[in-house]
């Protein structure tokens, strides 16, 4: 904005400020305001009382109590001394004296008998002696920390960034190896950081933005913390003990690891070994490991461990989980996969979602019992848990112990596996039952003791000859858990008539009417491989159903879904089971083909897994990266106009009338000339401009350019008839090479680009598609990454036909520290931040083999998968417990 638009947008504001007008019943109130208040000070001047200017402290409310008493203060001034005396004591107590102190307390002493006990000689050395005692008692404590105690060294044993010696008169640079004065103050500056050992052994981590000053005395060294954040490792003192002191809190501890944060709001300790007493305002408190306490209610507690994240120190206290998920997994196995089923067989006819897990019940069961052993001995372990167990109100409930004792007590009776099926409105949940007869008993105990569970739930012999009303006398819906109880099966589901098919194949010992159809088949193959956690969808059925009705209402979707390609989508069959005691978790979808290939849609578009030779731009430090191997990217073409055809003629027919006015065929000059080969991928710094790039294979290079060019100058153009800024064409040679830039006229979000090797690279800096052009020279690129290399799978293919590979932490993580998303996101972000900023480097693949694709994903420490440590949660996820917690018990 130059000077003549800034001179003009003054005169305008200055212009609409003088001609602003007043209401008049704006003028007549503030004359009214300014007139009592002259009323007021008029009255107190003929009184003799004296009017206070401004308030400043407590000297200047103090002068406006007479005119307070009198009744010569205004409103607002009267509300803001009662407001002060309130708070203020001493203000009160003059407030008070005003009204009636003095009178009262000469009445007091005219009532006194005047009578000299310190007249008498005895009496004298008495009370000197009662005095001598009485301030060995209680101030010898104070005094004793006054005293000096001996030679003190504090030695910087560490300093990373800009750390500071702060006198009085001067601040000076502080390097590792010299020695903090007695009463010194060390300062650490934005992102540096210290570690300073005392004489007597202990350490004092100190954070960013801190400072602090560290004393001796007879009764132990005292840190005096100003402000900001330590976190100190106690020596054993030999009787004497360490004191932290803050402006509001003086904690004292001996041999322990804890931490202080000390702030404009107040203080929060926070403890990690040991025990630490804190004193605050004559109030003392013990804390103990996990435990924390903020000296003011505004500071909302904080996990341990997050409070401690900083530290240098921060991997060692978050090993311990990582120990004891290790400890876990080596001591304790899931359970076997399964080879056969009797559960299957047994779901109704019109089944088309079916889910079933292993008895996990044992597995929890030992998995807690280690948990739970460690949590005596590990403080930080201690305080994750207490987290975890924490409802909203602050209580804790839904203990983990709990939720595993009621499933451990639970699957006792069951047998190895659990399924659920059928359909949206008759589900069915289905197990076999070792002990038929302990396990009705436990069941009715079970319900009696649960408020209205008998209410609820129904126990009922045979579904067969049940007669159960479907409306209650209210005209609403009956609904009722109903549970079949049937020897060795149990069987439960809302719907009676679900129950009752059930029953009838189980009397007549025949399978059910689903076991003909092609999902039972999909499904028994994967017993036959071995069967994990099995989640599998009809996804034909449940398509076909919803395209069927859209089409009975006359609706577009079904026609455009069909276009898509959705309509030859058949079942969906996710898996996580061990293989080779390995985790593998993989999800497959299948279709319908001609062939063995679909012939259009989403289906048709992937190509066999094959080599990508668009990732030899990639650098091995890439943050995100998508990569594909297509068919035909004219096909595809096809495939998305015809979509938008039938979703939209009318913009169809804009598109295809444009490309004609301009003499233009995306088909034809774009699409028909590019290869089988992309990648998109987040190459670099997020900040302050996104490092992307984007590789294409391109098999006409000239003739892509061309067709580029044109649209170019079409589109220029067509911004020159309207009057706009026109895109810039640049180019420039460098070693036999071109580049070239296209670059708005407003100077943002341009693009340059070079072709090499048979592909298009573009990127938003010339330097980037340099660097890409380097990295594919030297050879050392993403596929030789080690992140990379950690993450592939382990199976028969050399290549994929898609695959996304992630390092989320590398984006997350300078992100929340520059814009300060986790210290000012609430707590459940904050959680879901850092996790994703610890992260490690995963990668998501698909392989497409015409009749179906096959998605897995694998992170840097192998494939995902179910273990005994993940479902108590202690991965980060969402374990039992979690999910307890938030279900209930």
């Amino acid at each position: 904005m130059n000077n003549r638009k800034l001179n003009e947008l003054f005169d305008d504001v200055t212009a609409g400020i003088r001609n602003e007008k007043l209401a008049d019943a704006t003028v007549k109130a503030a004359a009214e305001r300014v007139q009592t208040r002259l009323g007021h000070e008029q009255a107190a001047a003929q009184a003799g009382v004296a009017t206070v200017e401004h308030l400043r402290g407590c000297d200047d409310f103090q002068a406006l109590i007479p005119a307070y008493l009198g009744g010569f203060l205004t409103s607002a001034r009267t509300m803001l001394l009662e407001d002060h005396t309130r708070e203020c004591l001493p203000c009160r107590k003059a407030l008070k004296e005003a009204r009636h102190g003095a009178k009262a307390q000469a009445a007091y002493k005219e009532a006194t008998p005047r009578f000299n006990w310190f007249q008498m000689p005895a009496m004298k050395w008495a009370l000197a002696a009662a005095v001598v005692l009485g301030f060995g008692v209680f101030a010898w404590p104070l005094v004793s920390q006054m005293l000096p105690g001996g030679a003190l060294t504090a030695t910087v044993e560490a300093a990373s960034g800009p750390v500071y010696r702060v006198a009085e008169n001067q601040t000076l640079a502080l390097k590792a190896g010299e020695q903090l004065s007695r009463g010194e103050r060390l300062r650490t500056a934005k992102e540096a950081g210290a570690v300073v050992k005392l004489s007597d052994g202990s350490l004092i981590e100190t954070r960013e933005r801190s400072e602090f000053a560290v004393n001796q005395t007879a009764s132990g060294i005292t840190i005096n913390l100003e402000r900001g954040a330590i976190i100190v490792q106690a020596a054993k003192q030999g009787g004497k003990k360490l004191y932290v002191a803050t402006p509001d809190s003086l904690v004292a501890v001996t041999g322990t690891t804890f931490a202080v944060n000390s702030g404009t709001k107040g203080s929060r300790i926070s403890v990690v070994e040991g025990e630490v007493q804190v004193d605050r305002a004559g109030q003392k408190t013990v804390l103990h490991p996990g435990e924390q306490l903020a000296t003011h209610t505004s500071i909302a507690p904080v996990p341990v461990k997050d409070e401690v994240a900083w530290s240098r120190d921060a991997a060692r206290y978050k090993q311990v989980l990582d120990s004891v998920k290790r400890e876990i997994d080596a001591k304790v196995a899931m359970p076997g996969n399964r080879y056969s089923t009797r559960l299957l067989d047994l779901m109704p006819e019109g089944t088309v979602f079916y889910a079933a897990l292993p008895n996990l019940s044992q597995t929890l069961a030992q998995a807690n019992s280690i948990l739970q052993q460690n949590i005596e001995t590990n403080p930080e372990l201690r305080a994750w848990y207490d987290e975890q167990r924490a409802g909203k109100d602050g209580k804790k409930k839904n203990e983990l112990n709990d939720v595993v004792a009621k499933l451990t007590e639970f699957g006792q009776f069951i047998g190895q596996e659990i399924a659920v099926g059928g359909e949206k409105d008759a589900v069915l949940a289905l197990a076999e039952v070792k002990d038929p007869n302990g396990f009705r008993a436990y069941l009715q105990q079970h319900l009696a003791n649960v408020e209205g569970g008998q209410e609820h739930v129904l126990l009922i012999d045979d579904p067969l000859a049940a007669n159960l009303p479907s409306k209650r006398s209210d005209g609403e819906k009956n609904e009722h858990l109903l549970i079949w109880l049937n020897n060795d099966v149990v069987a439960a589901s809302t719907e009676l008539v679900t129950l009752q098919a059930v029953a009838a194949s189980v009397k007549s010992k025949a399978a059910s009417r689903f076991s003909a159809s092609a999902f039972h088949a999909r499904l028994a193959d994967v017993y036959r491989e071995g069967a994990g956690l099995v989640i599998g969808a009809d996804l034909g059925q449940l398509i076909g159903r919803e395209l069927a009705q859209d089409t009975q209402r006359g609706g577009k979707d079904a026609a455009v879904l069909n276009q898509l390609g959705i309509n030859q989508v058949r079942h969906f069959i996710a898996e996580l089971k061990d293989v080779n005691g390995q985790p593998q978790n993989r999800a497959v979808v299948t279709f319908d083909s001609a062939n063995g290939a679909p012939q259009h849609g989403l289906a048709s578009w992937l190509a066999a897994p094959g080599p990508m030779g668009a990732l030899q731009f990639i650098s091995p430090d890439a943050n995100v990266v998508a990569a594909f191997v297509v068919q035909n990217p004219a096909a595809m073409y096809d495939d998305l106009m015809n979509t938008l055809k039938t979703a939209d003629a009318t913009a169809w027919q804009e598109i295809v009338n444009l490309q004609a006015q301009h003499g233009i065929s995306l088909r034809d000059d774009f699409a028909a000339k590019l290869g089988g080969e992309f990648a998109v991928a987040v190459d670099g710094p997020v900040l302050p401009t996104p490092s992307w790039k984007v590789v294409f294979e391109v098999n006409d290079p000239a003739g892509l350019q061309q067709s580029i060019e044109r649209a170019v100058t079409e589109l220029n153009n067509e911004l020159a008839a309207k009057g706009k800024p026109q895109l810039a064409w640049e180019n420039a040679q460098s070693n036999g090479r071109t580049f070239f830039r296209l670059k708005p006229a407003t100077g943002m979000g341009e693009v340059n680009y070079a072709y090499a090797y048979g592909f298009l690279i573009a990127a938003p800096s010339r330097a980037l598609v340099e660097n890409a052009l380097k990295y594919h020279e030297s050879g050392y690129t993403l596929p030789q990454s080690a992140k990379f290399k950690a993450a592939l799978p382990a199976d028969k293919q050399a290549n994929f036909s898609a695959l996304v590979f992630y390092n989320v932490g590398s984006i997350i993580a300078p992100l929340a520290k520059r814009a300060g998303m986790v210290e000012g996101a609430s707590k459940e972000h904050q959680n879901v931040l850092q996790k994703l900023a610890a992260d490690k480097a995963g990668l998501a693949y698909v392989y497409s083999f015409g009749d179906r694709m096959v998605l897995s994903l694998n992170t840097e420490d192998g494939p995902v998968g179910l273990t005994p440590s993940s479902l108590l949660g202690l991965d980060g996820g969402i374990g039992l417990g979690q999910l307890f917690k938030h279900l209930g018990n």
